[in-house]
């Protein structure tokens, strides 16, 4: 009985291991083949998932399809954020390798797979393994002599069998017959062997794919099982792009972004740039290759047009793209400040026109000082620029501008330190520069350099406008008799005709020429001349040498060989005293104070210097004027004679005294050419009848003047007087 139920049980357990290897060989290529798939999917979405094929036709989905663009509102709230509170929207995903949640999911669900066939393959085909009353009823069936004895003798042997009422003898020799057939027969041959070959048909191929793509692909295969394990690890690649782009541009640049390729790649090949700017759609561009690198590898570039949002990308290249998206950040250059006044321009006034009590120089804001722009800049003055910035510089200079021809260059060339400021504010936003002007100069211009290496894009320029290099403008007012005093019969405004001559005053012989004249610069007054010469009665001009003909005028004689110069001497007073200045009669209201009708006309007021108006801003000296009396009494003429000497001989009637008021400014550069008055003030010598004949003349024409404009004035009144009609008297109540 022993050998019997030995065999049975080998049996068995024989059937256990086939069944274990049949289903083994399944789970092996059914895990086996979804692995490789897996790792199929993850190399194919770690390759192509990123690829603008790809994201086109995903975008062409309902599901991805891109969003509407925002509207003009959510762009303007979206720019707010961005520049005013430094807001930066996050990018939007960038799919260029396997997603997680895939990974995720082929490898939770490879679990799942394998213990669910190790269940179905492996656990349930052990368990339903046929129990040995079921093996030895299959060997009565393939071996006939055993009749019932084989199931039966295993039965009744057991334990637990039910044997009451029955015959132990019968069945000891239902045993012994049993025993003995099972000794000449070998139970192991009934057992089916075929499935082996089936188990190893299904397994091999898979496990041959893989031994052979293991053997071609080591590094691959490894990688690829390892990322199925959820390990960090990349898929290897024979091209690696290393992104080496500059992170900050000025805002409105063109913006190039550059890789660095390492590994086998094809100068030819292009590649293909993904741009994601914040809040809008993407964009793909061609990477290019630049240049080669000398610690090997290359340089791929693309150039983007101009922009100022901020933006995310990734590159591609063959089978290399980059892991993580670069990002590009847009910053404004150093520029001005939107402030009414961020650029703001003064001009010291030249120290010959003086100083302020303490030794500073006047300072003048004309129209356009606060845009940064200089008009009717004078000479040797200085030019005082501040400028406010929108960000911290690193370096800024200032270059003035000269015309050179009808072209313009910077000036000076050099040192460098005149082009830098004297003062600069300690959070580096404000500068201040000071330079001196020049005659030519036309502008000047800032160029700014941040911490960042970033100049100002838009040219930073003003104008500089130079005062016309004019000589003084020198005026003869009108010879008048008039009392300076307004308080006086003679000083009132009604009686300026009276005594307005013009330039008709008679010259008697001893008598003076009555010279008044104004004069003004921008340059200040700062002496004045007499030049003079007399015209000989009855001298042909041919008498004279071509030299001597040839002057005209005192401009034309420095050397005063014609013109003689009378230094006109200053004056200064005291307006307490002597009054106010009346520019029209060059008189102070005083100066004829108590003095007799002859006095009056020795009264010289030669050369007065007009004080400043306001002297706390402006110099004085701009202005100048006066009243001398030129004597002709011992005046000498020279008269030519025929050996071209000269001889000296007395005024006398008929002769002409032609004078000028020549007057310099106040600029001490050497030849400055002094200004005249436009015309000459002539006079010939009248005898003294004559003289008092021609101002009796005068006084009457005056007088019938007088009349004829007081009876225009009384006829002017009658025209406008309205006539009253007398009212009727009423009559009276009855």
């Amino acid at each position: 009985m022993t050998h019997l139920l030995g065999q049975l049980k080998r049996w068995r357990f024989t059937e256990q291991l086939i069944r274990l290897a049949w289903g083994g060989s399944r789970w092996v290529a059914v895990v086996g083949l979804v692995l490789a798939m897996a790792c199929a999917t993850d190399w194919l979405a770690d390759r192509y998932l990123g690829s603008e094929t790809w994201r086109k036709f995903l975008k062409a989905t309902w599901v991805f399809a891109p969003g509407p663009a925002p509207t003009a509102e959510e762009r303007w709230f979206t720019d707010h954020l961005r520049l005013d509170h430094g807001f930066r929207a996050p990018p939007a995903a960038i799919i260029d390798d396997t997603p997680k949640w895939l990974r995720v999911g082929m490898t939770g669900g490879q679990l799942l797979l394998a213990f669910g066939l190790i269940y179905v393959l492996l656990v349930r085909p052990w368990r339903s393994t046929p129990p040995v009353d079921e093996l030895a009823s299959h060997a009565e069936k393939a071996i006939p002599q055993f009749g019932h004895r084989l199931v039966t003798a295993v039965q009744l042997n057991r334990p637990t069998a039910r044997t009451q009422g029955m015959s132990k003898v019968l069945i000891a020799e239902v045993t012994r017959e049993a025993g003995e057939l099972a000794a000449r027969h070998n139970l192991l041959k009934l057992v089916d062997y075929s499935r082996l070959l089936f188990a190893g048909l299904v397994v091999i191929p898979v496990l041959l794919g893989w031994f052979v793509y293991a053997w071609a692909k080591p590094e691959l295969t490894t990688v690829l099982l390892k990322r199925q394990m959820l390990l960090k690890v990349e898929i290897p690649r024979t091209i690696h792009l290393q992104n080496v782009s500059q992170e900050i541009w000025p805002t409105g640049a063109e913006v190039e972004v550059r890789y660095k390729v390492t590994g086998t790649y094809d100068t030819s090949t292009t590649g293909r740039l993904r741009v994601e700017p914040d809040g809008q759609p993407e964009e793909s561009y061609d990477l290019v290759y630049e240049k080669d690198v000398e610690e090997g590898g290359a340089y791929f570039v693309t150039k983007l047009p101009a922009s100022s949002l901020d933006f995310s990308f990734t590159a591609r290249l063959d089978n290399g793209r980059t892991r993580e998206s670069g990002r590009i950040r847009f910053e404004a250059p150093p520029q001005l400040t939107s402030d009414s006044d961020a650029i703001t321009a003064e001009q010291w006034l030249p120290k010959f026109l003086g100083t302020l009590p303490g030794g500073a120089p006047f300072i003048r804001k004309n129209d356009g000082w606060s845009r940064g722009e200089v008009n009717d800049a004078l000479p040797m003055s200085q030019i005082v620029v501040e400028a406010k910035f929108n960000k911290p510089l690193k370096k800024a200079r200032l270059i003035p501008i000269v015309r050179d021809g009808i072209r313009e260059k910077d000036y000076p060339d050099s040192p460098a330190s005149f082009h830098a400021p004297i003062q600069i504010s300690d959070d580096r936003k404000t500068a201040v520069w000071l330079f001196p002007t020049t005659g030519t100069m036309i502008g000047y211009r800032l160029e700014l350099l941040d911490d960042r290496g970033f100049v100002n894009s838009v040219p930073i320029r003003r104008n500089v406008r130079m005062l016309e290099d004019r000589t003084p403008v020198v005026t003869f007012m009108p010879e008048s008799t008039r009392h300076p005093d307004p308080e006086d019969y003679d000083g009132r405004p009604e009686a300026k005709v009276a005594h307005e001559w013009g330039d008709r005053l008679p010259l008697a012989e001893g008598g003076r020429v009555m010279v008044i004249y104004h004069a003004r610069s921008e340059q200040g007054i700062g002496r004045a001349n007499v030049a003079y010469r007399v015209i000989p009665k009855g001298v042909a001009p041919d008498a004279y040498s071509k030299e001597l003909q040839d002057i005209q005028h005192p401009r034309q004689d420095p050397e005063g060989k014609l013109f003689t110069r009378l230094t006109l001497k200053p004056v200064t007073a005291d307006l307490n005293t002597v009054g106010a200045y009346v520019p029209d009669l060059g008189l102070f209201e005083k100066s004829w104070f108590k003095l007799s009708k002859l006095d009056r006309f020795r009264v010289n007021i030669e050369y007065y210097s007009f004080p400043s108006p306001s002297p706390s801003t402006e110099p004085g000296g701009m202005e100048a004027g006066g009243r001398y009396m030129f004597e002709i009494d011992g005046l000498i003429k020279k008269i030519p004679q025929p050996d071209g000497t000269f001889t000296n001989a007395k005024l006398e009637v008929g002769d002409t005294v032609e004078l000028f008021v020549e007057v310099f400014d106040k600029n001490p550069t050497p030849g400055r050419a002094p200004g005249y008055t436009k015309e000459a003030r002539r006079k010939i010598v009248v005898t003294g009848e004559d003289a008092g004949q021609a101002i009796k003349m005068r006084d009457e024409q005056n007088k019938r003047l007088q009349d004829k404009l007081r009876d225009l004035a009384a006829d002017q009144a009658n025209v406008f007087k309205q006539t009253v009609a007398p009212t009727p008297p009423m009559e009276p109540k009855k």
